[in-house]
């Protein structure tokens, strides 16, 4: 066992040590095309290997996004290998993670009718590794589909209670469905880490996690107060039920809050001390750069494979959000100083 986390550990911390620094991201954000971006990361970048095939005279933003993506999941496919049995369970957290998005995908798909690209989109490269047919989701029409494909995973019985009969997927809840599927895995997540871990190897799990989580409340509070006009009922149903840093009873103060400047002057009073105001009003941002700043401690100064393992998880996403914000903002012409701005590193 120590064999293995030691591997993970070692393994881990070498690939993040090539990862995208000041200087790449300066040079990315002086390029004026997708072109010259996907010329400079494989040319100059650990994204050589991946980026091996593509043609930078030609390559579109939707194909080079796509390689970036499958090339984290091939790296943390490849992490995955290292892993013991004894806590093989939780290193498959992240491809259930993967397994609800292409469900989720589908549900979109199945509403905008638009489905008759969907294989392309999905990473059958991780098939092996998926509780269910990644080839035969790719072929799903109707509700029925769906749930015939997962019949044999906990995504049955989280997604049964929303079905619609053929020919009615305009009347999809995806809401409810994302909400119940999520609110699912984050139990599913924390029984496991429960059962296979101990000590304090389990309380920087947990730590890391319900972070994780809590931030996504404070960012679905914010957003149902600033967009939309939803009963306290509705924002409570969409919460994931965590004890996080903060305290119950502020939390449902900021989801009874009349509106989003109130629930931001309540926000400004928790742990986080967080503040938006009309020029920034990019919660996720805010949110992204706390995961970033616990990931990159945990990843440097944990021993404990698990810990390190999730930590690169978040910094790979965070790099990859940072490439895909700088090929938008390339893309719109938006000036370098606002595109820098974005950018968590």
């Amino acid at each position: 066992m120590a064999v293995a986390a030691g591997a993970i550990v070692s393994k881990v911390r070498s690939m993040y040590g090539e990862h995208l620094n000041e200087r790449d991201y300066g040079e990315l954000i002086r390029k004026r095309n997708v072109g010259e971006i996907a010329a400079y990361l494989k040319q100059e970048t650990h994204y050589a290997k991946a980026l091996h095939d593509i043609r930078e005279n030609n390559v579109h933003r939707g194909q080079l996004e796509d390689v970036l993506r499958k090339d984290l999941f091939r790296e943390l496919v490849r992490l995955y290998r290292y892993s013991n049995s004894k806590k093989a369970a939780y290193y498959h957290l992240f491809i259930e993670e993967i397994e609800i998005d292409v469900i989720l995908h589908i549900l979109r798909m199945l509403i905008s009718k638009r489905v008759q690209d969907v294989i392309a989109e999905l990473p059958i490269f991780m098939r092996d590794y998926f509780s269910y047919d990644l080839m035969k989701i790719g072929e799903v029409r109707s509700y029925d589909e769906l749930l015939e494909v997962i019949k044999k995973t906990y995504y049955y019985d989280v997604m049964l209670p929303f079905r619609v009969n053929k020919g009615k997927e305009d009347d999809i809840d995806y809401s409810a469905c994302e909400s119940a599927m999520l609110r699912a895995y984050y139990d599913r997540m924390i029984k496991i880490i429960h059962s296979v871990t101990k000590g304090s190897l389990r309380k920087d799990l947990l730590q890391l996690h319900t972070l994780d989580i809590e931030l996504k409340n404070l960012s679905k509070i914010y957003r149902f107060k600033r967009y939309y006009n939803v009963s306290q009922e509705v924002i409570t149903n969409a919460m994931v039920p965590i004890a996080g840093r903060i305290r119950k009873s502020k939390m449902q103060e900021m989801i009874a809050a009349d509106d989003d400047h109130a629930f931001q002057k309540l926000l400004k009073q928790t742990c986080y001390q967080l503040q938006l105001d009309e020029k920034n009003t990019d919660i996720e941002w805010l949110m992204n750069g706390i995961r970033y700043r616990n990931a990159l401690q945990k990843l440097y100064y944990s021993q404990k494979a698990p810990v390190v393992f999730s930590a690169y998880v978040i910094l790979q996403k965070t790099e990859l959000t940072n490439i895909i914000r700088i090929i938008e903002g390339v893309r719109y012409q938006v000036d370098s100083d606002t595109i820098a701005s974005m950018l968590i590193y």
